[in-house]
């Protein structure tokens, strides 16, 4: 099918990459000449290096970390019967309008939109934009490297235009269509099982769908939310009539100061003009040329014309008023082009050499970037900050020189003068210039206990009770590296758990194991163990958490049991429960090199 280069001058076409051909036939119904440029990802900083050597060695998407997800919140009653009577069956704020407890909390849940999530370089995920060239004949034959002159991408990103008078009315009629949109899409993700769930969320929807696929409604019940969600998006179709609201596509525009530009309208695949040697100021980024290492056996770039470029997740540029270039809140997508060598100009060192024609590729599917404390974003970065020790750093303090306690230097300009009597802070003043030397380890001890005093305060004031699940300490008898006989005792305490996550759970790992920090009723350590712990909260902030059940803590503990049964490379215990970060790290599949 891939014949040798034409030297007629056919139209060219910019496509994805040969071994990407197939899959984007299988879910999009194309053509190779009608595919568009791919993203593939890379876990290592070198991946450039990787992607040269082969070019299909790249981490698999995976549906649960690579797609953006909104979020839905949905009301949860109080049960009104059984052990779980008058609790909620999440741990998430009620609602107290007017300061009264309301009958109901809210539970928020993941919603996917299929749009593609790019990772930061800070999250140890690098990405390619990777396409491949043609000529429209034929045989589909490639170009060779030699007749482009440039070859480079743009990014974009869309944005609505409301007529001013109607952008107050258009913006509440739009939340509100949006909101309905995203709760029809939560039930049908919760049926279709696509939205991310895990434990006994995972087990209950499944045995939920299993039983209406045994009774016969489970196809009425997807079939019903598929009508809802048309009918919602149709409304979201008329309200852009109603409203006169029109799409444009901007591009990032440099401004007259260095890192300060705008973002600005611009068409698609703006024509070549002799004015200037890009159609439009537009910024744009490079493609390089994919050159196969001969002495590399079956190279899948041999034969092929591709062309790669890393794809930008951060920038130092901002608007004018400090607003950056990127960011996690916008669907972006990218376009490549390359530029064809006229055949009556010399050919230079200087890109571009001419001013040919400019062939467009496709645009890439649209992305938007993860934030930058993304839950599974930081988990392919884990940090591990170890506290003083506070016998060892008084031993140091008493035998160390006074020039070696404290190597932290902090120039005040102006002092911060006061004093503390009886607990409280009297005698606030400014003072004058003071050099101030201070040792690490009281940073962080500081820190440390700044984060503590003031985690219950943010909880309990503004009902975020789920945060709780964000901050887990191991005592240190649970640390795998105990012993066997631990994970013998863990296999045996924690099925307990798996009975259902919204009791009272009798986790019993105080009389299994001895530990100090786990009693026999576990919801009543977590009510009372915080207000011990912190005297900013009352005693009677005890029955808000009462109203909660366990079901945030479970996946805790049962991922502590798993984590006792892990080994490493040498079948041995690892030395502690953590992350597995290779668990996400799955490869492309390799499509075999048949072209010679």
């Amino acid at each position: 099918m891939f014949g040798e280069t034409m030297i007629a001058n056919h139209e060219w076409r910019l496509v994805a990459p040969w071994y990407h051909w197939q899959r984007q036939l299988d879910a999009e119904q194309r053509q190779p000449w009608q595919t568009r440029p791919v993203f593939q990802k890379f876990d290592q900083t070198d991946f450039v290096k990787t992607f040269t050597a082969d070019p299909q060695r790249s981490l698999r998407f995976l549906e649960n970390e690579d797609t953006v997800f909104d979020t839905s919140l949905k009301e949860v009653a109080k049960i009104s019967s059984g052990p779980l009577v008058n609790r909620f069956t999440q741990l998430y704020a009620p609602k107290k309008p007017g300061g009264a407890k309301a009958d109901s909390a809210q539970e928020a849940t993941l919603v996917p939109t299929g749009t593609r999530k790019l990772y930061l370089a800070t999250h140890k995920r690098n990405y390619l934009v990777v396409s491949e060239l043609h000529c429209y004949a034929p045989g589909f034959p490639k170009v060779k490297a030699d007749q482009v002159c440039q070859a480079g991408f743009v990014v974009r990103r869309r944005a609505l235009s409301i007529p001013a008078a109607q952008q107050t009315a258009a913006h509440k009629a739009a939340a509100q269509i949006l909101k309905e949109i995203n709760s029809v899409k939560s039930d049908l993700a919760y049926w279709q099982q696509t939205t991310p769930a895990t434990g006994l969320g995972s087990k209950r929807r499944k045995q939920a769908v299993q039983k209406a696929v045994a009774n016969g409604t489970y196809a009425g019940i997807v079939k019903d939310l598929q009508t809802k969600l048309s009918t919602a998006q149709k409304k979201l179709t008329d309200w852009r009539a109603t409203y006169q609201v029109t799409a444009t596509l901007e591009g990032w525009i440099p401004g007259k100061f260095e890192n300060i530009g705008s973002w600005q309208a611009v068409e698609g695949t703006p024509k070549q003009t002799h004015s200037k040697p890009f159609p439009t100021d537009e910024a744009t980024f490079p493609l390089f040329a994919l050159f196969p290492d001969p002495k590399i056996p079956g190279h899948s770039a041999r034969g092929r014309n591709i062309y790669f470029g890393v794809v930008p997740t951060s920038s130092l540029d901002t608007d004018q008023f400090g607003v950056p270039r990127f960011d996690s809140d916008v669907a972006y997508e990218i376009r490549c082009f390359v530029r064809r060598h006229k055949t009556d100009c010399p050919k230079t060192d200087k890109k571009p050499d001419c001013h040919g024609e400019i062939v467009w590729s496709e645009a890439t599917e649209t992305y938007k970037l993860a934030s930058a404390t993304d839950l599974n974003g930081t988990s392919n970065r884990p940090i591990t900050i170890k506290l003083p020790d506070f016998k060892e750093l008084a031993a140091q303090a008493a035998s160390l020189p006074a020039n070696k306690l404290a190597p932290v230097r902090m120039i005040q300009p102006q002092s911060m003068k006061f004093s503390v009597d009886d607990g409280k802070a009297t005698g606030g003043g400014i003072g004058g210039f003071q050099i101030c030397f201070f040792s690490i380890p009281l940073i962080t001890i500081v820190a440390m206990f700044l984060l503590q005093l003031f985690l219950p305060i943010v909880v309990f004031l503004f009902g975020l009770f789920f945060l709780l699940a964000l901050k887990f300490c191991i005592p240190p008898s649970l640390s795998v590296a105990a012993g066997a006989d631990l994970s013998a005792k863990l296999d045996l305490a924690m099925p307990k758990l798996e009975a259902d996550a919204s009791l009272d759970i009798d986790i019993g790992l105080d009389a299994a194991l001895g530990i100090p920090n786990f009693t026999a009723d576990f919801n009543a350590t977590m009510t009372t163990g915080i207000i011990q712990e912190h005297s900013i909260v009352k005693a009677d902030d005890k029955t808000s958490l009462q109203d909660f059940s366990n079901a945030a803590f479970l996946p805790l503990g049962v991922g502590m049991n798993e984590a006792g049964k892990l080994t490493d490379a040498e079948g041995l215990p690892k030395p502690e429960a953590g992350l597995d970060l290779t668990a996400s790290l799955e490869l492309e599949p390799r499509v075999e090199v048949t072209v010679k």
